[in-house]
């Protein structure tokens, strides 16, 4: 019905005596394609495109991909880095529980807030740890990757998914979520393939202090562009981004 045919709808609904869903379809506005990068949908976008690029800047695939060889080079032995890798994963797949646990209670931005927060921390403290003789403590630089794995994984890594299925107006949402999803695995794969480079001509402590610049840029971004959804309906979110632009184009023309 959506393509404009209407009578083949039709006829198939009657076949399957589908006649309450026939005057219920027929109603609707037919849907008008909407562009992506219209003024009003400007911020939204910005913000589905912006989370999963960090998500995959924020270092996890640093740690995930080459986590044992940075851990051997700070003085852990091969079987000690590739045991502590094993608890990396189980780590990372159990704190991800309390983002489903805690999601609809705390708020999508609080999480961000407070995940963004503390991988920023923990990934500057494995950069100091790096820059240390670890010879004999190789092991201390587990606790921060721990800590940096127990805060993104209860809202960088998996609230990207959450946060963009709520805030595109439905017009541009197919589309939206789509680009999103495919600046992920971008930058996916343009940092598994940086990372090594970075490890071998910055060294692992640079790196990771990069890591913790793109979560504090998360953080920022979050924290001025990212409204809170939890309990919200998408038509009430679809509403506040008109709203908010009707606003701001107000405010320009004020300043004219």
């Amino acid at each position: 019905m959506q393509k404009g045919r209407d009578d083949r709808a039709a006829e198939v609904m009657r076949r399957l005596q589908l006649t309450e869903v026939i005057s219920t379809a027929s109603s609707p506005e037919r849907m008008i394609k909407v562009s992506l990068w219209k003024p009003v949908y400007r911020q939204a976008l910005l913000l589905g495109l912006l989370l999963p690029l960090f998500s995959q800047l924020s270092g996890i695939n640093a740690i995930i991909y080459f986590g044992p060889t940075i851990l051997v080079q700070s003085g852990l032995s091969l079987s000690g880095s590739l045991q502590t890798q094993i608890y990396f994963g189980l780590a990372n797949v159990i704190f991800t529980g309390i983002a489903i646990w805690k999601v609809d209670s705390w708020g999508r931005r609080p999480l961000y807030l407070v995940g963004s927060a503390g991988a920023t921390i923990c990934l500057l403290l494995t950069a100091w740890f790096l820059n240390v003789n670890m010879e004999n403590y190789g092991w201390l630089l587990a606790l921060p990757i721990l800590g940096f794995l127990l805060f993104f994984a209860f809202s960088i890594g998996p609230l990207k998914f959450v946060v963009a299925s709520e805030i595109f107006p439905s017009a541009i949402r197919a589309k939206a979520m789509a680009l999103s999803v495919l600046v992920m695995w971008i930058a996916d794969a343009i940092v598994g393939q940086l990372t090594p480079i970075m490890l071998d001509s910055w060294g692992a402590a640079w790196t990771f202090r990069f890591f913790a610049v793109c979560c504090a840029i998360a953080f920022f971004a979050v924290y001025y562009l990212l409204p809170e959804t939890k309990g919200k309906t998408l038509e009430t979110i679809e509403t506040y981004w008109q709203e908010k632009f009707n606003q701001n184009r107000r405010g320009e023309n004020n300043n004219k």
